[in-house]
């Protein structure tokens, strides 16, 4: 799965996956205070599909709350 993000207001969450899928990471910043460091979380699943529904839902929950996804460079 390709890295992908979501920004609201200043703040941004990329999300990718490690460990042959089965690690989701998001790490945060927020480019109004840039000498702060990123924030990072991680989220082990058992296997890929699990990361996938992991990803969606973490999707559905951000959008609720106001984020955007950001659009895949060209």
């Amino acid at each position: 799965m390709e890295p992908f993000s979501m920004s609201r207001a200043t703040e941004v969450k990329v999300f990718h996956v490690e460990d042959n899928g089965s690690t989701v990471v998001v790490t945060t910043t927020d480019t109004a205070y840039p000498e702060r460091p990123a924030q990072v979380a991680y989220e082990q699943c058992e296997n890929e599909e699990e990361s996938t529904a992991v990803l969606n839902k973490f999707v559905f929950d951000l959008q609720r709350q106001g984020w955007e996804l950001d659009e895949a460079p060209a």
